[in-house]
């Protein structure tokens, strides 16, 4: 694979950090993102010498991945991203240090001489993974909808869905007995799923819970109440 199939691989991003919305949203738009992201760089991939004296100067700035070589992209019209989380704290003219093998992304502005942000990635993956589930190791999740929200649960077993979490299904759709949930909440229904729980609040950007007065499904290893924070 040449250095620009690499370059043009590697800039679409699906963000860990911006929680399992953003990050599925990302991976629905990944021929928009890519349409945008390759307006934005030159049409020359950065020659190493450029590359090297780049990851030197950043290098002073903070500890950077040894292993590998970083892809270097150069953002040079940032409204045509506005709208992309991956890119809110981004001005032109900043860099973005690329490292695939450690799913890490430095956002770099070189004026000011000052990492801007750094964003944990995962690279040209199709489908997330949860660890110790797979179709032999099943987690079954349920949705409760605790929120004022309509049509939340149908939201998010969609997007659980289209994510193609390896062993990962929605056993069940219902409404929380309170509407009044703040925050949306992963509940390890069995005691045997702590790990895998807090790694799906992760993607739900919500919170673990250790108890709920909410009917417990007799079907599920997993309980996601909805919050108002869901979107």
């Amino acid at each position: 694979m040449d250095k620009v199939k690499v370059f043009l691989i590697a800039v679409i991003i699906i963000l860990s950090a911006g929680g399992f919305y953003y990050g599925q949203k990302l991976r629905n738009d990944n021929k928009k993102l890519l349409a945008q992201i390759v307006q934005l760089q030159n049409p020359q991939v950065t020659a190493n010498e450029e590359v090297a004296a780049l990851v030197a100067k950043v290098g002073k700035l903070v500890v950077l991945p040894q292993n590998e070589q970083p892809v270097v992209a150069t953002v040079t019209d940032i409204s045509k991203l506005k709208d992309q989380p991956a890119f809110a704290n981004a001005q032109n003219g900043d860099k973005i240090l690329i490292y695939t093998n450690e799913k890490k992304a430095y956002l770099y502005d070189p004026a000011k001489n000052v990492i801007v942000d750094v964003i944990p990635v995962n690279i040209g993956q199709n489908a997330m993974t949860i660890s110790g589930v797979d179709a032999n190791h099943p987690l079954r999740v349920a949705l409760v909808n605790g929120s004022k929200n309509t049509g939340v649960t149908n939201t998010l077993a969609t997007r659980i869905a289209d994510a193609k979490i390896a062993g990962v299904s929605v056993v069940s759709k219902a409404t929380a007995k309170s509407s009044d949930y703040a925050n949306t909440q992963v509940i390890d229904l069995t005691g045997k799923w702590g790990s895998q729980a807090a790694q799906f609040a992760q993607m739900v950007s919500g919170v673990v819970a250790t108890s709920s007065s909410e009917t417990k499904p007799a079907n599920a290893d997993l309980l996601v109440i909805i919050g108002a924070d869901y979107k």
